[in-house]
């Protein structure tokens, strides 16, 4: 019997956790179906990007601060919505970091950015359909859900 090999396309992804008195810089992006999704700044890397450079540029575009003194939290990886259009292997890291700035986002998609007290944090996470979207995955918040609990981990396998 021979074995079923396949490929997944790799995704590596990049967020930082802003944090200022007590609050966590989230950004409202609208999604594909409408509704609005909160989540934090940071994005996909590019070709030959590093997930640190990934991280800088992705802040500045979502958000107008300019990041520094990046610093590791976590690293979340494995396989990612099996079974859909949007299968993949997942390389996602988090970084804190110093910023300065002003809040201006010419990113496009986003169409807020806020600071939010970590205790409201959780209630505007939406998870649920539709099921192919990773932003709604509860795996992908469990690296958050940590960080505002003070109870950090470095690596998170899906």
């Amino acid at each position: 019997m021979s074995h079923l090999s396949r490929t997944l396309p790799i995704k590596r992804a990049a967020h930082v956790y802003l944090v200022r008195e007590g609050q966590l810089l989230l950004v409202e992006e609208r999604m594909d179906d409408g509704s609005i999704f909160y989540g934090l700044p940071g994005g996909k890397a590019q070709a030959g990007e590093t997930l640190a450079a990934a991280a800088v540029r992705q802040v500045l575009v979502e958000t107008g601060l300019t990041v520094t003194d990046l610093m590791f939290v976590s690293l979340l990886e494995g396989e990612l919505l099996t079974g859909t259009r949007n299968e993949c292997y997942a390389t996602f890291a988090r970084f804190t970091a110093e910023f300065h700035g002003e809040l201006d986002p010419t990113d496009p998609e986003v169409v807020g950015v806020k600071w939010v007290p970590f205790e409201m944090v959780e209630a505007l996470v939406r998870y649920g359909p539709p099921p192919e979207v990773e932003e709604r995955n509860p795996l992908i918040w469990l690296p958050t859900q940590d960080f505002l609990r003070g109870k950090i981990r470095s690596y998170y396998s899906i």
